[in-house]
Formats: C-alpha cells, sequence, structure tokens
C-alpha cells in the first residue's frame, strides 16, 4: 500500500480567496433583493397606466 502524505502547512489551499468569497456573498444577499424589486418596478412601470378613475363596467344581468 501507498502512505504516502503531503506535507500539513497549517493552511487551507484556497484560504486566500476565503474573505473575497465572503464578501461576495454578503453582497449577493444585499444586492440580490433589491436588483429583483427594481427589475419588478421597472416592470411595472413599463406596463400602460391603469385609469383609477373611471368606475369599473359591470353588467346589468342581476339575478
Amino acid at each position: 500500500m501507498n502512505d504516502v502524505r503531503t506535507k500539513d502547512t497549517g493552511t487551507r489551499p484556497g484560504a486566500s480567496r476565503g474573505p473575497w468569497a465572503v464578501l461576495c456573498a454578503a453582497l449577493t444577499v444585499v444586492l440580490g433583493p433589491a436588483a429583483a424589486t427594481a427589475s419588478a418596478l421597472d416592470q411595472a412601470n413599463a406596463a400602460p397606466p391603469h385609469h383609477a378613475d373611471q368606475p369599473l363596467k359591470r353588467s346589468q344581468s342581476r339575478g
């Protein structure tokens, strides 16, 4: 059996990327909902206007 072990330096291989990963995750949490809200508002503003001052048309057949 080969029982070859690598030298353990005490740090993880991707440890230098750790702070950036945390920063990106935090920005995603903060900016993600804001971007979704802005997109929804843009879609709502692009919709044709709804005239709330006009009464709803109701059919005359009541029964």
